[in-house]
């Protein structure tokens, strides 16, 4: 069975690059790129994964992700809008409050992959690389779809890479120092890389970005992880009712569809 798990939030936050003129703009700009997505993937089965407060992640930095700018009241009754519509069509929604919308894909990828289905994560959050190196890679892909690709597996461990350049766009900082070309020439060369681990601070800096990195895995991966406490809602099918609701937005170009 081919499962896709699309990256809901980072799906969203793609659609304001796209046509920005009316009240509805982002709406129409999400479904308008989300047609092709499954055109070219051809899911049997969807989950739209959406975010949850990472308070494991924020205990071990503080200052994790604060620098996200907040969204404007039209962006969030739009993100609304979006959610509900996506309700009428056959795409499962899921979140887990506690834990990031990355940790719920990543054991969903997990259950679905060791249970033999094929699995697609669509997203262009670079975070997915590392599930490359959790799971069977003729069962698993990345797809970026700002980039229309996917993603290919790196000559290196991407967790242990990421933890010691940092994440500026999570505001995870890195060790002094050590950016993209620096990181993979310590992977490439371990003696390097112990060598920088050894300075004072720099092995507590790397440990401490890779938790905060890292998924974090559930015990229970069964049930669309409601046993471990994931928010799940199920689709009612309706295409009738995404009609009505592209109608009433004046989605004209979307209403002559099929």
């Amino acid at each position: 069975m081919k499962i896709v798990l699309f990256d809901g939030m980072n799906l969203i936050h793609r659609a304001r690059s796209g046509f920005m003129k009316g009240e509805h703009a982002i709406v129409f700009s999400f479904f308008r790129s989300l047609k092709p997505l499954v055109e070219k993937l051809q899911p049997e089965k969807a989950y739209f994964v959406l975010e949850g407060r990472p308070k494991h992640r924020a205990a071990l930095l503080p200052e994790y992700k604060i620098q996200r700018p907040k969204g404007s009241d039209g962006f969030w009754r739009q993100a609304n809008d979006i959610k509900e519509i996506l309700g009428s069509l056959p795409i499962i929604q899921i979140r887990h409050p506690d834990y990031e919308c990355d940790d719920v894909i990543a054991n969903l990828a997990k259950h679905y992959v060791e249970d033999g289905h094929d699995v697609t994560v669509v997203s262009n959050d670079s975070d997915f690389i590392q599930l490359y190196d959790c799971l069977d890679n003729t069962r698993f892909k990345l797809y970026n779809p700002m980039k229309k690709k996917y993603v290919d597996r790196p000559s290196h461990n991407y967790l242990e890479w990421k933890s010691l350049r940092g994440d500026g766009a999570d505001n995870i900082p890195g060790i002094k120092g050590v950016g993209d070309k620096t990181a993979t020439k310590f992977m490439n060369d371990t003696a390097l890389k112990e060598l920088c681990l050894n300075k004072p601070g720099n092995r507590e800096i790397f440990e401490r970005n890779k938790k905060l990195i890292e998924f974090y895995w559930f015990q229970n991966l069964t049930d669309d992880l409601t046993s471990v406490g994931a928010e799940v809602q199920y689709p009612n099918v309706s295409m009738d009712k995404v009609y009505e609701a592209f109608v009433a937005r004046k989605f004209g170009s979307m209403i002559n569809q099929k």
